[in-house]
């Protein structure tokens, strides 16, 4: 049987369904920074000597979930293609977060965030309009990426500050 997902584009139901399997398995990789944060904490406050352990995996998560939907992009021709574009552009912009709380915490990683964080907005506005099946997956993450943004929003402003 043939469904139409898209006009110009016609595949066999099997087909759809393992393109949003490769989709919903990238989206699984993601979801394990948040058991492996959760590992990360631990570490930071009862193990500190092991916290690189955690760092480690977590680049190494991000990088095959990067590498992961590069693959998927370069593999899907319909709707598809723009929920895959929206986790990779996730991605980069949680990498630069990572980098500005973690090694590179300098002034002018704010800015480089919020260039970032603008183009993942806009990719996340378009990836909506585009797709028609998956629209939860953008609107989560405009939704995380605005409550990141707002997170940075707060450090700027507290940035220099004297609180004692």
């Amino acid at each position: 049987m043939i469904t139409r997902c898209n006009p110009y584009v016609q595949l066999k139901e099997g087909e759809n369904i393992k393109q949003t399997l490769n989709l919903k398995l990238n989206l699984y990789l993601i979801l394990t920074i948040i058991p492996l944060s959760v590992l990360g904490y631990y570490f930071a406050v009862n193990v500190e000597s092991l916290f690189f352990l955690y760092e480690w995996l977590l680049a190494a998560l991000v990088l095959i979930s990067i590498l992961y939907s590069i693959k998927n992009i370069g593999s899907y021709r319909n709707e598809l293609r723009w929920v895959a574009i929206s986790i990779l552009v996730f991605l980069i912009q949680f990498s630069v977060l990572g980098l500005f709380l973690g090694p590179v915490t300098h002034y002018l990683m704010f800015y480089l965030y919020y260039v970032f964080a603008l183009l993942s907005f806009a990719v996340f506005i378009i990836a909506i309009r585009k797709n028609k099946t998956l629209r939860i997956i953008p609107i989560s993450f405009t939704i995380i990426t605005g409550i990141f943004t707002l997170y940075m929003l707060f450090l700027n402003t507290l940035w220099g500050t004297n609180l004692s």
